[in-house]
């Protein structure tokens, strides 16, 4: 019987059914779903979605809909959206002998491989691990995700934690504009303790200074980052970092 998979570069959001599952709320832990924050921050789609999905980003909208005014899951499972976006290509996974003409339409990441059964086993295996260690390009521990066949596939290196932190500085920054930069990356804690203002009179002047320096310096580098990830969402690319 042919089992056909459906699966992800990445994890997927995992929502749970139970209420404590749903109380750690394992989804935000996935890059999709901070794409779907990401992208609720760039402007341009912003106003796209109050428009009903007209303006400079309507083919965009007609994949990625109105992320606003509901919660991810509703918008991940409308019409198995999630699953349309950004899951990879069905592909039976079965073994099975493959026609001379079928395998002219063969996708890319797929092997046709002839074996002669009448060897033995041991020298088969032995054969074709020698071939697929040839052929395939991932490594122990390392995801192919470059060949990701999906309709938006992942862009770019992929840090959960990192993602989460500049989505922090970045609605830091919307929330309380006029915060310095440096009072920015003192609230968030983007510095090692060392680093950070002590407030309690024992600090030179001129210590203060060079840590808000120093502060300054990592709220603005978090920030450009953020912004560039957001622009990049208007193109159909997430994250866009790390390249």
């Amino acid at each position: 019987m042919a089992f056909l998979a459906r699966k992800f570069a990445y994890q997927r959001p995992l929502f749970g059914r139970s209420k404590a599952d749903k109380q750690k709320e394992q989804y935000k832990n996935s890059v999709y779903y901070l794409w779907w924050e990401f992208l609720r921050r760039n402007d341009d789609y912003a106003a796209c979605c109050k428009n009903g999905g007209k303006g400079k980003l309507s083919a965009l909208y007609l994949d990625f809909g109105d992320v606003h005014g509901r919660e991810f899951k509703e918008w991940w499972d409308e019409n198995r959206r999630g699953v349309r976006l950004f899951a990879e290509p069905l592909v039976d996974f079965n073994i099975k002998l493959i026609e001379t003409q079928e395998s002219l339409h063969l996708a890319d990441f797929l092997m046709n491989v002839q074996i002669p059964l009448n060897l033995p086993k041991r020298f088969i295996l032995k054969e074709f691990n020698k071939l697929l260690k040839k052929h395939h390009q991932g490594r122990r521990g390392i995801r192919t995700n470059r060949h990701s066949s999906a309709l938006y596939p992942v862009t770019g290196h992929v840090d959960i934690a990192a993602l989460q932190k500049c989505l922090f500085v970045y609605d830091t920054k919307i929330r309380e504009p006029n915060l310095r930069l440096w009072q920015i990356a003192q609230k968030c804690r983007l510095s090692k303790l060392k680093h950070r203002l002590k407030n309690d009179g024992t600090e030179t002047p001129s210590e203060i200074t060079d840590k808000r320096r120093l502060l300054a310096s990592a709220a603005d580098k978090i920030l450009r980052k953020a912004n560039k990830i957001i622009a990049g969402t208007a193109e159909g690319k997430f994250p866009l970092i790390g390249q």
